[in-house]
């Protein structure tokens, strides 16, 4: 018995892929580089420092969307985030790399929707190639890495993976899929699929070959190979969880599937643990006390911030 994956992270050309908005607003200051601020440290996040040069790029960029007079907090919050990811990727050795960086400049300058904005990015920042890389490209990658590595760690979700493998085990040797569910504590549920319509059961929405066009076509070869009362041979796996299936009912085009779902520890849950573990330290009292004022809710201003 083994595992398959369906439905797997997007392929190079999606996970390159991002939009980049019209411009709507003001006039951004991007006809030649911008002056950035000072290298002194405002935050440290980790190993990250945060300096008003970065905040002075970021509200520029924002800028160069659109997104007139951000704040020295607000940005500062998104550059938190953005190191608060950095560093916990690092923590599990998830680390973009050069080929990753210069792949996705290459990709971004040659598919961009909106050249002009990202003219104006580059503008921002000058020959400040590094900066660029940290600030505006780096994040879009780690971000989409560290999803993946989560999604694909055995370790992470192994009692998910224990429970479903024992439900596939009680199914083989004669349990029906509810009463296998039942002993594990897992989800069953009925769903019913005709082949060809466009639109499927939303549990089975996640279930489709990687480079597949259709939302359908993992459904189809599911179905199309198992017969009335048969349970699919793998445990089918997605970022979001495991299922084993069995086709209860086939009608024609018309099927009716049962399946049992162990479902993954959401992302986020996880990710603020590790998060939680890194260490925020505020270096410029002030602007520490204007981010504790506007953003008091987000969780890691208040435990660096209002302690």
């Amino acid at each position: 018995m083994s595992r398959e994956r369906l439905r797997l992270v997007p392929t190079t050309g999606a996970l390159w892929a991002f939009l980049f908005v019209l411009l709507l607003g003001c006039e951004a200051e991007t006809g030649s580089a911008v002056q950035p601020g000072p290298c002194k440290a405002a935050f440290l996040v980790g190993q990250t420092p945060i300096t008003a040069r970065e905040i002075h790029y970021r509200k520029k960029v924002e800028e160069a969307y659109g997104n007139c007079g951000m704040s020295d907090e607000t940005a500062l919050i998104s550059l938190v985030n953005d190191a608060l990811e950095r560093e916990t990727a690092r923590m599990h050795n998830v680390v973009v790399t050069e080929q990753e960086i210069n792949a996705f400049r290459k990709y971004v300058d040659e598919n961009t929707k909106a050249p002009e904005i990202l003219e104006k990015v580059k503008r921002v920042f000058g020959d400040d190639r590094a900066s660029y890389e940290q600030i505006y490209l780096g994040p879009k990658i780690i971000n989409r890495k560290l999803d993946s590595w989560y999604s694909r760690n055995t370790e992470i979700h192994k009692h998910e993976r224990a429970a479903i493998e024992k439900v596939y085990s009680l199914a083989q040797s004669g349990k029906s899929l509810a009463e296998a569910a039942q002993a594990q504590g897992l989800d069953y549920s009925t769903t019913e699929y005709h082949k060809g319509h466009s639109s499927i059961p939303a549990s089975l929405k996640g279930y489709r070959p990687r480079h597949s066009e259709s939302p359908t076509d993992g459904i189809a070869a599911i179905v199309g190979r198992l017969s009335e009362g048969e349970i699919y041979r793998n445990i089918v796996e997605d970022d979001y969880g495991y299922q084993v299936m069995r086709l209860l009912q086939k009608n024609g085009t018309e099927h009716k599937l049962e399946a049992v779902t162990a479902k993954k520890r959401p992302f986020r849950k996880w990710f603020l643990e590790q998060a939680g573990q890194i260490d925020v330290r505020i270096l410029d009292g002030e602007l520490g006390k204007e981010v504790t004022a506007k953003y008091p809710s987000i969780w890691w201003v208040r435990e660096c911030c209002q302690n």
